[in-house]
């Protein structure tokens, strides 16, 4: 097999859709799309762990909702934020939504992914077109929505229109939070998804830059965050970040510093 950045591909597939390799290096096994950029890693020795910091990032949104019960993923990938949530929260039940049927197959081989698992639904679909059948049939809510929709040229046009995040918003329980991954270096397209989110949840947005990465976290809330939440959030995020190790704090500096605007208009 061919050297991927001295890495071993370990798995190579073409479909319709498009390629997949699965390359090795050391400890990280990674997923990609037939170019450079890993669509998603993990560690083989703790497959749960999050090993992207982008991942990390969109699991800032246990800061707004620290107990999910219901979670909606739309994206599988290699199954990181799956992964990752079936080892914290045993009890919670999880749907995810996946366009490739070749992405699901190579996650429960390559990436640990369970196929067995009563906490974890798996749909082959459009995550649009999901999300518009829940929103209508209106018997399913969700603590957190956490989109991460991308292929080797971007991300799936369905899930940027407005009555995506529309059904979203309507899915979305009391204290619901959506967190979705952006590419921020197309500064035009970002700007009119946030602008959509921004419509769909009345301003309770805030956005999370990744450290040294082009990707910007979209966090979209149900509930208007108060000074008294903020403050709790601080106490407390330490013991968050002992059980689940994702730079927490660092997230919440963060949110603070990118979005003061937003934080002065909402917390004082």
């Amino acid at each position: 097999m061919r050297l991927y950045y001295n890495g071993i591909v370990v798995h190579q597939s073409q479909s319709d859709d498009g390629m997949i390799e699965v390359v090795d290096l050391g400890d990280t096994r990674s997923m990609h799309f037939g170019t450079f950029p890993r669509q998603s890693s993990m560690s083989i020795t703790t497959p749960h762990t999050l090993e992207l910091t982008y991942t990390e990032a969109m699991m800032a949104c246990l800061l707004l909702n620290e107990n999910p019960e219901k979670v909606l993923v739309i994206g599988l990938g290699g199954g990181s934020l799956v992964k990752f949530l079936l080892h914290h929260f045993p009890e919670c039940q999880i749907d995810v939504v996946e366009y490739r049927e070749d992405v699901v197959k190579v996650a429960h081989g390559y990436f640990n992914v369970p196929e067995n698992d009563s906490r974890l639904n798996i749909y082959l679909g459009d995550g649009y077109l999901f999300t518009q059948e829940c929103f209508y049939r209106a018997d399913d809510n969700y603590d957190l929505i956490l989109v991460d929709a991308y292929d080797h040229i971007g991300m799936a046009a369905s899930v940027g229109v407005q009555a995506f995040f529309d059904s979203c918003a309507g899915l979305l329980t009391s204290q619901g939070v959506l967190s979705i991954n952006l590419w921020g270096s197309d500064r035009s397209l970002f700007n009119q998804t946030m602008t959509r989110i921004n419509q769909s949840f009345d301003g309770r947005t805030m956005i999370l830059p990744v450290k040294d990465k082009g990707n910007i976290i979209g966090l979209a809330m149900m509930h208007t965050v108060t000074k008294a939440h903020l403050k709790k959030l601080k106490l407390s995020v330490e013991q968050q970040e002992t059980k689940f190790n994702i730079n927490l704090p660092k997230a919440l500096h963060e949110l603070t510093r990118q979005n003061r605007s937003l934080i002065t208009r909402l917390f004082w």
